[in-house]
């Protein structure tokens, strides 16, 4: 089994921070090798408690899709299972801590085991691909909390 984990700390309230991570939809637009997300349970994936997404990722000419269920708790903690898809085992977990008004610590810890081509595609390469996946996170994170900062207030 491959365990990575990775932590960030961000000068955005931790609502922003949360918000971005739970906005499964926007993660083609920024989440290197993401290809589409599909909504299949939970309407609305900022208010709902349990989201299932179907998500279409590809790399090197190879493309997959799987499905999780993610269980959110609001500012706290974003829990994802595999329901299906090309790996034994997946599992993930996003914490949001607030360490004041204006900036957070987050955390991400990801458990897998892929299947067939896929480990042998992920397996010398987890490393690098989890710290590109926090990068992209990061980056939205600050662009929609510099966003918020500038809207005008009142």
């Amino acid at each position: 089994m491959t365990v990575l984990t990775r932590s960030a700390l961000l000068m955005v309230p931790v609502n922003i921070a949360y918000g971005v991570v739970n906005d499964i939809l926007s993660y083609p637009e920024f989440l290197p090798g993401c290809n589409n997300v599909e909504l299949l349970a939970g309407q609305d994936a900022s208010s709902a408690e349990v989201v299932r997404a179907r998500v279409t990722a590809g790399a090197k000419g190879m493309t997959y899709s799987f499905v999780t269920s993610n269980t959110c708790v609001e500012n706290e903690r974003i829990a994802m299972t595999l329901d299906e898809g090309p790996f034994e085992v997946l599992d993930g977990n996003w914490f949001f801590k607030a360490l004041s008004d204006e900036g957070c610590r987050i955390d991400l810890s990801l458990e897998f085991v892929a299947q067939g081509v896929l480990a042998r595609l992920l397996s010398p390469m987890a490393g690098s691909v989890a710290d590109r996946m926090v990068e992209a996170f990061t980056q939205r994170i600050q662009d929609v909390g510099d966003a918020y900062a500038h809207q005008p207030q009142g």
